[in-house]
């Protein structure tokens, strides 16, 4: 059995991981998605708001969430995702994290939004379950404030 320590080193390796993946945006790098997700064609991705409301909203698979989001961050000429706090259960395999996204794209357009995740972690050190918590608004304000990315929004 892991002590704690370990379990919390090997936690925080996972939490850093995803950072890192987000700032690379490296959303079809299928190898380096085996890496950090444990089987992103069935293992799903949960985003808060009303989905009648937000297209993006609900439980979908981590590959689809993935796959959505390249035609949108590879349109930023600036981006960073910044994790401000996080913490660990143990016994649940679970990290709490607190981010930050801000960009700069299509054109002069700023966007920027607090997250708060929750991500599930087997016994392998993969991620198998993300919960997403953010203020859907910011992106809908985002995606109406260009055509392109307004189409965007609505193919998501």
């Amino acid at each position: 059995m892991e002590s704690k320590e370990n379990n919390i080193l090997r936690l925080n390796r996972v939490a850093d991981s995803f950072v890192q993946f987000f700032n690379n945006r490296e959303f079809n790098n299928l190898e380096l998605i085996s890496q950090i997700f444990n089987n992103p064609e069935s293992d799903q991705w949960w985003m808060s708001g009303d989905e009648n409301m937000y297209p993006f909203s609900g439980w979908k698979p981590i590959q689809k969430r993935l796959n959505d989001m390249i035609p949108l961050i590879h349109g930023y000429d600036q981006f960073s995702f910044t994790e401000s706090n996080k913490t660990f259960n143990i016994e649940k395999n679970l990290i709490i994290m607190e981010a930050r996204t801000s960009a700069v794209g299509y054109g002069d357009n700023i966007y920027i939004n607090e997250y708060a995740f929750f991500l599930t972690v087997n016994n392998d050190g993969k991620i198998c379950l993300i919960k997403e918590y953010f203020d859907p608004s910011e992106i809908l304000k985002y995606s109406l404030s260009n055509k392109k990315l307004t189409e965007l929004y609505h193919k998501v």
